[in-house]
């Protein structure tokens, strides 16, 4: 499988955070039966590593409060490219999302779901726990979505 790149994408507070309304269309690949049982089947043990190591990475660095370097290593898709290469961040999108990184407390996260259909289109689904539970209060927990390609 190629080199994974790091995709981080959460169009609800990209939104939240670009305070803008953009209409992208959205890429829709229709994939056979066979061409999805082919990709899945050529998949080894060290492609869900390599994801899983990249998702530890980026947490690691928001646990630690190292924002720049965390944010430094996500990527977005261009909606209008045919080929789907992932595009850095602009400056400002950088610093939207190093602010609401500040904002969410990460105390643990835990990954839920794997989801391999492409080369190009992944989710990695987790569970981010800003608040543990104690005998009065629930635990304050938010879902997060990477796209690893």
């Amino acid at each position: 499988m190629k080199h994974l790149i790091f995709v981080f994408v959460l169009a609800a507070l990209f939104n939240l955070l670009s305070c803008q309304s953009v209409d992208k269309k959205q890429a829709v690949v229709d994939l056979s039966e066979e061409q999805f049982n082919d990709f899945v089947s050529g998949l080894v043990r060290e492609d869900t590593l390599a994801v899983e190591n990249l998702v530890d990475k980026f947490m690691t660095c928001v646990q630690n409060k190292q924002y720049e370097q965390a944010v430094s290593m996500l990527y977005k898709l261009d909606p209008e490219d045919a080929w789907n290469e992932p595009l850095q961040l602009s400056n400002e999108e950088m610093s939207n999302v190093v602010c609401m990184l500040k904002q969410i407390p990460v105390l643990s996260y835990r990954i839920n779901n794997i989801k391999f259909k492409t080369a190009l289109m992944n989710e990695v689904k987790c569970t981010i726990v800003m608040r543990e539970a104690d005998g009065t209060v629930p635990e304050a927990a938010n879902k997060w979505y990477f796209k690893p390609a």
